[in-house]
């Protein structure tokens, strides 16, 4: 029969025989303690743990006025939650794929020449640059609703123009 630990505190056995324990509490940072189940160090460690300020929420979600904070803020805008599941989706792979690359950049500092060079680079598919552009639209017009923006700069960028299969 084991012994029963505290609350919110793992514990295993590492590779090399040895016991560790980590307080792991939804909403506040692990950490490790030291020493063995209610010895006097376990529990100092355990008790500075449990008075611990808890994390803020979406902390390491993206800096304000970033891309990746415009992306959230639009994720939770009821312009995204009404859309069809189908829609939120494609939308969401889409701004995912950009914020990868681009997350970490201001929004505020987004012109016309950025959604251009963003575009050519998906010039060999002409769908996937206009559905971009579309959805850069739609977050540019979330950012001017939430104060980010003052303008749009995707209203002159003309969509690429599709050519047919059969056509030369």
């Amino acid at each position: 029969m084991g012994l029963k630990l505290p609350r919110f505190v793992h514990g295993f056995v590492d590779r090399h025989g040895k016991p560790r324990f980590y307080f792991r509490r939804p909403g506040f940072e692990s950490k490790a303690l030291h020493g063995l189940p209610y010895s006097a160090e376990f529990m100092s460690d355990y008790e500075a743990a449990l008075a611990g300020q808890p994390l803020p929420i979406a902390a390491n979600r993206g800096r304000p006025g970033t891309m990746r904070a415009l992306a959230l803020s639009y994720f939770a805008s009821p312009a995204f939650r009404t859309l069809r599941p189908s829609t939120q989706r494609a939308y969401r792979g889409i701004i995912e794929r950009l914020c990868k690359d681009h997350g970490d950049k201001r929004a505020a500092d987004m012109r016309r020449e950025h959604v251009v060079r963003l575009m050519a680079a998906r010039a060999e598919q002409p769908s996937a640059a206009n559905e971009l552009r579309k959805v850069l639209r739609v977050m540019m017009r979330h950012a001017i609703d939430v104060g980010l923006r003052a303008d749009d700069p995707t209203r002159d960028v003309r969509a690429v123009r599709i050519r047919p299969c059969g056509r030369i």
